[in-house]
């Protein structure tokens, strides 16, 4: 079975029909940003387009790659990848048969996805973390010091259901929740993709609510340098990971400090939507077919992650402590302004005080993170 598919060489400037809904739907101001921000750079006249299935020898369970990875598919900048991703909620050891727990949950059996249950009695867990990972991808030309930006130009539903869960231990109030002492509280949220809804069904006979969603994927990253930091698949880091930001959904663009040769591109841990800080432990897990356009930039350097919507930047800040994760996103802030603006560091202080909005990612992930949210509308004075 081949492990990836090429599909065609394409013309860069044309975006998917998605995207350019997504894009032209914000109105004009943010079209022109999103030119200015390299969504159509025109540093590549044309690119590839990549199918990656999630079959057993494209994914591993439970760790990260590490620098030795054998990579899958070896690209270059600019080319894109419609890469399989599947959920680990479901197949996960506490949820018990597969086919028995969601057909328990309202789920057809033939609506399962395969992947599912083929990663769950052939993949080893070779890793303490939950999360299924596609990858790695070899990306030319890319070296330590460089960045890699992964746009996610267009998302799609592999299956129509997701879970979420809370555990014993776990989540954001471990020892209270679940109750009872209970090992696992978890809920099959069914999925309606033609109009993006999770139907959540409270436990007590309320009437059901509907969840929208805002897929994304919760984990991408570059392999890292130290293979320490690759042994579990849950803590996030300067190589990205498991970074849990809502907002890097279709449209967007994920900044990463390149940690070895190749980079060695992956992602996982795909969600329906989540709300800031995934108090319970988990977003909506669900299956999703994302596409990735990676766009290798030789000419910047970063110091963390950093994500870009089209109207705004996004400051990341990791750490096991929350007061430091705060500090650290702060001073990523200031950063941006500086660099992209030109404001001091003591003028951005101030006006971040008054108009930018820290947000908690998650508290779950053992490195717990902070994300501020810089408008570019606010600031389109200071274009340099």
């Amino acid at each position: 079975m081949k492990l990836f598919k090429r599909i065609k060489r394409q013309p860069l400037l044309k975006a998917s029909k998605r995207l350019l809904q997504v894009v032209s739907g914000v109105g004009a101001c943010l079209l022109v940003a999103t030119v200015w921000s390299s969504w159509f750079s025109p540093a590549a006249a044309q690119y590839e387009t990549y199918e990656v299935k999630s079959v057993p020898g494209n994914v591993i369970w439970g760790e990260l790659f590490k620098p030795d990875s054998k990579p899958i598919l070896t690209v270059k900048s600019g080319d894109r990848i419609r890469m399989e991703t599947v959920s680990h909620e479901g197949i996960v050891p506490d949820q018990g048969d597969t086919i028995k727990f969601l057909t328990g949950g309202g789920i057809k059996e033939e609506d399962i996805l395969p992947d599912q249950l083929t990663i769950k009695s052939t993949v080893p867990k070779s890793g303490p973390g939950p999360h299924v990972i596609t990858g790695p991808i070899y990306v030319e030309g890319a070296e330590p010091g460089d960045v890699l930006e992964i746009k996610t130009v267009d998302i799609e539903y592999r299956a129509p259901y997701g879970v979420i869960s809370n555990r014993h231990g776990k989540g954001s109030l471990p020892g209270e929740y679940p109750e009872n002492d209970a090992p696992i509280y978890t809920k099959i949220i069914p999925i309606d993709a033609e109009r993006e809804i999770g139907i959540f069904k409270p436990s007590n006979g309320l009437p059901d609510l509907e969840i929208p969603l805002k897929p994304f994927m919760g984990l991408m990253g570059v392999v890292p340098a130290a293979v320490e930091d690759a042994a579990n698949s849950v803590p996030p880091g300067l190589y990205g990971g498991n970074v849990d930001i809502k907002h890097l959904g279709r449209g967007s663009s994920l900044y990463l400090p390149v940690q070895v040769p190749g980079a060695l591109f992956y992602s996982g841990d795909p969600h329906c939507a989540q709300g800031n800080g995934e108090v319970a432990l988990t977003a909506i897990e669900c299956s999703l077919l994302p596409t990735f356009e990676l766009v290798l930039h030789k000419d910047m350097e970063l110091p963390a992650p950093m994500g870009e919507t089209a109207d705004a930047w996004i400051a990341v800040g990791l750490d096991t402590d929350l007061n430091e994760a705060m500090k650290k996103s702060v001073r990523e802030y200031l950063r941006i302004m500086e660099e992209k603006y030109g404001l001091t560091k003591a003028d951005a202080l101030l006006y971040g005080s008054a108009d930018i909005d820290f947000e908690v990612s998650q508290v779950v992930d053992i490195v717990k993170g902070i994300h501020g949210v810089i408008p570019k509308d606010r600031f389109t004075a200071l274009e340099k």
